[in-house]
């Protein structure tokens, strides 16, 4: 029957004295657990060349070598960035622990003292082992810290190229600001004004929707369910400007809640869109209901007389009801529609989708992100006008109020608003688009009205 296969620990000995060595190689060899490869160097320069050409996972070092001492061996270890990438041990005297300390603030993993009767290399497998492990540790914790920051910074450059404002708050204090991205300029601030404020997310805010809005985030605080709620707010000039604020309760894997986070998005135009129309929708009712009197009175007068003349005012307050019917159906042309972000690189292709993008479309991320160009999911016309303007754009840089029309699978078409503002490297050149598309085919009734 075969023995079973041992893992191995390739270990390097630093090590002048043969008879030490010697002991050594003995002392490991008898490990029940592991297989230990060792090489061995009898001078320190030789010990670095094979330390950089083997990259053994331990290294013994003796302090005392012919040609240089255990802290000048640990100075030269270092790599260009000053780090040792193998775990050392230092072997020193009895009379050395000051140096074995020194040698553990200078990079060495451990030490063990060499006593007269070799006791030190019973513990020898045991304190590798324990070594070794502990460097594993280490290097997952660095793994693990270093894919946090690589996700933060993938998280922070998504949401810093979009015009949404992005945030996230604490959950002790509703409004207590965590992060904001640099979007808020909109309202002229820096995202250090913000965050230093006490308030918050609450800064800002109109005094006649203050109260509301701080119930309604109180509230969704302590229910866990999603916010979603529209105010005013001030930018620094005193200007007004409507904002929608969604947001939702961010969980650990575990199911304990770590933050809110959240959008905020101008919808003052829209708001403008809004009242002008509930303005119109007042007047055309005002006028049907004038209408409709007017004609009741004509009717109640001269009904007796000509029952003619009663079925002609009927078919006009028949006709007033229908136009009463359309304008109360007018108000409910505009709402609030969802918007949809993107981002284009210099050839109009899909870099970045949002779902509310790809649900418009009904496709999936893999059909559109790096395939497809925007002017391929456009009608024609749509797609001229859209390049005609993209060129001039990725120039200047702005993009403002550009109405195009999207071709969906289904054959039909979705009418859009496009705003995009473009994202250049340091020498000028453009990059991408940040793009927010608003769907205005509510608008569309209400633009012929007007």
């Amino acid at each position: 029957m075969s023995k079973p296969i041992k893992p191995q620990i390739r270990v390097l000995v630093v090590e002048d004295d043969l008879v030490d060595r010697m002991a050594c190689r003995r002392a490991l060899a008898q490990n029940q657990d592991y297989e230990f490869v060792l090489s061995e160097a009898e001078t320190g320069r030789e010990g670095l060349q094979l330390a950089h050409a083997q990259k053994p996972d331990c290294v013994l070092l003796d302090y005392h070598l012919p040609d240089l001492n255990g802290l000048e061996f640990l100075a030269d270890l270092r790599n260009d960035l000053g780090e040792i990438t193998v775990p050392v041990m230092m072997l020193t005297g009895a009379d050395n622990a000051s140096v074995a300390v020194e040698a553990m603030k200078r990079g060495a993993q451990d030490y063990l003292v060499k006593d007269a009767n070799r006791q030190y290399l019973e513990l020898l497998p045991a304190v590798i082992q324990r070594v070794l492990r502990e460097r594993r540790t280490l290097m997952e914790k660095k793994q693990v810290e270093e894919n946090l920051i690589q996700a933060e910074a993938k998280y922070r450059f998504l949401v810093e190229q979009i015009p949404t404002i992005t945030y996230t708050t604490a959950l002790d204090q509703p409004g207590k600001l965590l992060y904001i991205s640099p979007q808020i300029s909109q309202l002229g601030f820096s995202t250090e004004e913000w965050l230093a404020d006490p308030d918050g997310l609450l800064k800002q805010i109109h005094p006649e929707d203050r109260t509301r809005v701080r119930a309604e985030i109180a509230r969704g605080y302590e229910s866990g369910e999603p916010l979603r709620c529209e105010y005013r707010l001030f930018t620094r000039a005193g200007k007004v400007r409507w904002f929608l604020n969604e947001a939702s309760l961010v969980r650990h894997a575990s199911g304990e809640p770590l933050f809110m986070q959240g959008v905020l998005v101008d919808i003052t135009q829209d708001k403008d869109i809004e009242e002008e129309l509930h303005v119109h929708r007042r007047r055309l009712e005002e006028l049907v209901a004038n209408r409709t009197m007017q004609f009741d009175k004509q009717t109640a007068i001269l009904e007796s007389a000509n029952a003619n003349l009663a079925n002609k005012l009927d078919t006009c307050t028949q006709a007033a009801n229908a136009l009463k019917k359309y304008a109360d159906q007018l108000a409910d042309l505009y709402h609030n529609a969802p918007c949809s972000y993107c981002s284009l690189d210099p050839d109009g292709v899909f870099i970045q989708i949002n779902d509310t993008g790809l649900k418009w479309l009904d496709r999936t991320r893999e059909e559109v992100v790096d395939k497809m160009r925007f002017t391929d999911l456009l009608t024609p016309a749509s797609a001229k006008t859209f390049l005609e303007n993209y060129s001039r754009f990725k120039e200047c840089g702005q993009l403002r109020d550009l109405q195009l029309e999207i071709a969906r699978e289904d054959g039909t078409s979705l009418p859009v608003l496009l705003n995009a503002t473009a994202a250049k490297d340091a020498a000028g050149r453009f990059v991408m688009s940040r793009t927010m598309m608003l769907d205005i085919t509510g608008r569309k009734p209400a633009e012929q009205l007007l």
